[in-house]
C-alpha cells in the first residue's frame, strides 16, 4: 500500500507541477493575434506599432505606421526600456519568430501589453494588407 501511495503522490507533485509551468508560461509570454485582429488592433489608441526587424528589412517594405526596434541590435534590451510600459505594443517581425523573442524580453522587462502578429508581416502581405515601402 505505501508504494501506492508514494507513486499516486509523486504522479500528483508532478501533474501540479507541468500545470503551474504551463499557466506561468501562458502568463509570462505575450499574445499572439491573427493578421485580421492585428489590423483592427493598429487603430486603437494607446497601441503601438513596432517592427523588431533590421533597418534594411523596415526599408524593403513595412506596416504603415510602424516604429523600428530593431531585436537584433545589441541594443535593443536598452532600447526597450526606453518605452512607455504602460502602452500596448503590437510586434512583427518577417514571420514571427524574432517577435516571439523580443515579446518575451519585453514581458520579462516588465511590459503587461505586448501582442505579436502571427506569421509576421510574410502573413500581412499574403492577406493584400498595405504596406509601405
Amino acid at each position: 500500500m505505501k508504494i501506492y501511495q508514494k507513486t499516486l503522490f509523486i504522479a500528483l507533485l508532478f501533474m501540479g507541477t507541468v500545470f503551474f509551468s504551463q499557466a506561468q508560461t501562458a502568463k509570462d509570454s505575450a499574445k499572439v493575434v491573427s493578421v485580421e485582429k492585428f489590423d483592427k488592433l493598429i487603430s486603437k489608441k494607446k497601441t503601438t506599432l513596432l517592427d523588431i526587424r533590421t533597418p534594411e528589412e523596415m526599408a524593403e517594405g513595412h506596416i504603415p505606421g510602424a516604429g523600428n526596434v530593431d531585436f537584433l541590435a545589441e541594443d535593443f534590451n536598452e532600447k526597450i526600456q526606453e518605452l512607455d510600459k504602460s502602452k500596448t505594443y503590437l510586434l512583427y517581425c518577417r514571420t514571427g519568430k524574432r517577435t516571439a523573442k523580443a515579446g518575451a524580453a519585453m514581458k520579462a522587462a516588465g511590459f503587461k501589453k505586448v501582442i505579436m502578429l502571427d506569421g509576421g508581416i510574410t502573413a500581412w502581405k499574403e492577406e493584400n494588407k498595405p504596406v509601405k515601402e
